[in-house]
């Protein structure tokens, strides 16, 4: 069974968001046709007006651009120096086949990322540790259990809730049967059902229950 695994980096990649108080959160990360690492990311926070500047005088930045504004947050495209994948893990983790699933950026990196199996999270680990870079672990669970941090739901439960509302479950009266949806995601009604309780408890839990009601009557 895969894992998720939470981990706090700190290399100086990226330092300019200490000069610049900004949050970034990764959305891609691949080579370009010269073979450099290119990252898009947002970025949020105080400091977005300087943000680009401070990226453009970062020694470890080739090159900046602005790809969309979006009010109180902006899409960038950064091409890395050569000099500065020595403190990336991202070629590292795709040795051991660790896929990096988000990250985000403030005055250090907390990833999250999905491992095959602890040895190989662990070489990970030790692979970075080998180029001066601090990896911090600070959470490991089942994939069966990770959350998507919407509302609460895990990826199951999700799946579950989105076949469910396409498929008309939800409405009066159903447009489909708990066994036909079953079938169609190839798990058993008892499955299904508690996939479904679940994640309407947590939606209700995150939602309801958090923000209260804004007025009695």
């Amino acid at each position: 069974m895969a894992l998720i695994v939470e981990y706090e980096l700190r290399t100086p990649v990226l330092a300019t968001v200490e000069t610049a108080p900004a949050r970034i959160r990764l959305e891609e990360i691949y080579r370009t046709d010269a073979d450099r690492l290119k990252l898009l990311f947002w970025a949020t926070g105080e400091g977005l007006e300087s943000l680009r500047d401070a990226l453009a005088d970062d020694p470890n930045v080739a090159s900046v651009s602005l790809l969309d504004d979006a009010d109180e947050r902006r899409l960038y495209s950064v091409v890395m120096t050569e000099e500065a994948e020595e403190g990336f893990t991202y070629p590292v983790a795709a040795e051991h086949d660790v896929v990096l699933l988000e990250a985000v950026v403030t005055d250090s990196t907390v990833v999250r990322a999905r491992a095959p199996n602890r040895t190989a999270l662990f070489s990970y680990r030790e692979e970075c540790a080998n180029r001066g870079i601090e990896l911090r672990l600070k959470r490991i669970y089942r994939e069966d259990d990770w959350t998507t941090d919407r509302y609460g739901i895990t990826n199951r439960q999700w799946e579950a809730l989105e076949a469910a509302l396409e498929a008309g479950y939800f409405e009066v009266p159903r447009g489909t049967t708990l066994s036909e949806l079953a079938t169609e995601l190839g798990i058993s009604d008892q499955a299904l059902s508690a996939r479904l309780r679940r994640g309407q408890a947590n939606l209700l839990e995150h939602t309801i229950r958090e923000s209260g009601p804004d007025m009695k009557g």
